[in-house]
C-alpha cells in the first residue's frame, strides 16, 4: 500500500493502543521490521516503561514509512485469531480496520491470510506491496515461442502480433487467475511470477492451463495455417524484487530458468526445475513424466497426442 490514509492511520493506531500491550506491539514490530527497537524508536530509555498508546503510534508510523503497512495490520489479525502463547488478545476495532483497507482496493485472502489487490480494480507487477530491493520467494513461469523469426517471415508482422496478442491474453489468464503477474511479454514470450499461497503450484498448474490452451488454440482459433509451438519452464528461488525486469535478469533465480527453458525443455512442453518439483502434491506431481537430461532430473508435461 503506497498511501496510507490519516483515518486508516488512527484507526490502526487505536486497534493497537487500544488492545495491546506495549510490550506485545514492540514484539509484533521486531516480526515485521527486522531489528526493530521501540525504545530507541521511541526515545525511552530501557527503564522507563513505554504507553501502549506511544507504543502503538510509534510502530504504525514506522510500519507506513517502511512499506509495511499491510503486513502489521495481517500480524495484528493473527493475534486476535491465535493470541500468544495460551494468552488472548482481542482487537475489536481490526474488523472496521479491515473494511477500511478493503475500500482502499483491497481484499482478504483466507487461504493465505494476507491483503491483495482486488483484481476487479486493479493488477500490479508487486501485488501492490512488494518492497523494491527486499527478498522473497517466487516461482517463475517462463514461455518461449519456437521459431518466432520464421513465422514473423512467412506470414508477416501483422498476422504474427495479431496471433501473438492472442497467446498473450490466453498466458495472462491462466497466470492472474492463479494470483500470478505477468512480468514481462515481447513478441516471442515471456514471464510470469507468482508468491502468494501456493506459488510452486500455481505455477505449475498454469504452465499446465497453457499447454491445454494452446492445443485447442491451434485447433479452434489459429487462422496462420500451421500450429504454433512453445516451450514452458517453470522454477522457483529467491530475488530481490525489482519494478525494473531488467534487474531481476541479472539475478541468479532468473538466470536458471532461462537455461532450464531454452536449453533443456523441448518444444510443446512444460518442464518443471527439480527444485519446483520436490514441492508439488504426489498427484500433481505424477502426472509428470521425470527424464533425466545432463545429470539433472526435470519433470516434464505434454499432451501426448497418441493416447487422445
Amino acid at each position: 500500500m503506497e498511501k496510507v490514509r490519516a483515518s486508516l492511520l488512527r484507526m490502526a493506531k487505536t486497534a493497537l493502543g487500544d488492545s495491546i500491550p506495549a510490550d506485545m506491539t514492540g514484539r509484533i514490530a521486531k516480526e515485521i521490521m527486522r531489528g526493530y527497537d521501540l525504545h530507541v524508536r521511541t526515545g525511552f530509555r530501557d527503564s522507563i516503561p513505554i504507553s501502549g498508546q506511544i507504543a502503538a503510534s510509534a510502530v504504525v508510523d514506522d510500519a507506513v514509512a517502511d512499506g509495511r503497512f499491510l503486513l502489521l495490520v495481517e500480524r495484528m489479525a493473527l493475534l486476535d485469531r491465535e493470541g500468544f502463547m495460551g494468552r488472548p488478545y482481542k482487537i475489536p476495532v481490526l474488523r472496521d480496520l479491515f473494511r477500511a483497507i478493503q475500500a482502499e482496493g483491497y481484499v482478504w485472502d483466507e487461504s493465505t491470510r494476507h491483503f491483495m489487490e482486488n483484481p476487479t480494480i486493479r493488477r500490479t507487477p508487486n501485488w501492490g506491496r512488494l518492497l523494491e530491493d527486499e527478498e522473497y520467494r517466487f516461482s517463475l513461469l517462463r514461455l518461449d515461442i519456437v521459431k518466432n523469426s520464421r513465422i514473423v517471415r512467412k506470414h508477416g508482422e501483422e498476422a504474427a502480433r495479431a496471433m501473438y496478442g492472442d497467446l498473450r491474453e490466453r498466458f495472462t489468464r491462466v497466470v492472474e487467475q492463479r494470483h500470478g503477474r505477468v512480468w514481462r511479454w515481447e513478441g516471442d514470450g515471456g514471464m510470469a511470477a507468482f508468491h502468494y499461497g501456493q506459488g510452486t503450484t500455481s505455477a505449475a498448474l498454469a504452465g499446465v492451463s497453457f499447454i491445454h490452451e494452446l492445443f485447442l488454440f491451434n485447433r479452434t482459433a489459429n487462422v496462420l495455417g500451421e500450429p504454433i509451438s512453445v516451450r514452458l519452464a517453470a522454477h522457483t528461488g529467491p530475488l530481490q524484487y525489482s519494478a525494473s525486469t531488467t534487474e531481476i535478469s541479472k539475478q541468479e533465480t532468473a538466470k536458471e530458468i532461462v537455461e532450464l527453458e531454452s536449453k533443456r525443455t523441448p518444444p510443446d512442453t512444460l518442464c518443471l526445475s527439480n527444485t519446483l518439483a520436490q514441492t508439488l502434491d504426489r498427484v500433481l506431481l505424477d502426472r509428470f513424466c521425470e527424464e533425466h537430461v545432463d545429470g539433472t532430473s526435470l519433470h516434464l508435461y505434454r499432451i501426448d497426442m497418441e493416447n487422445l
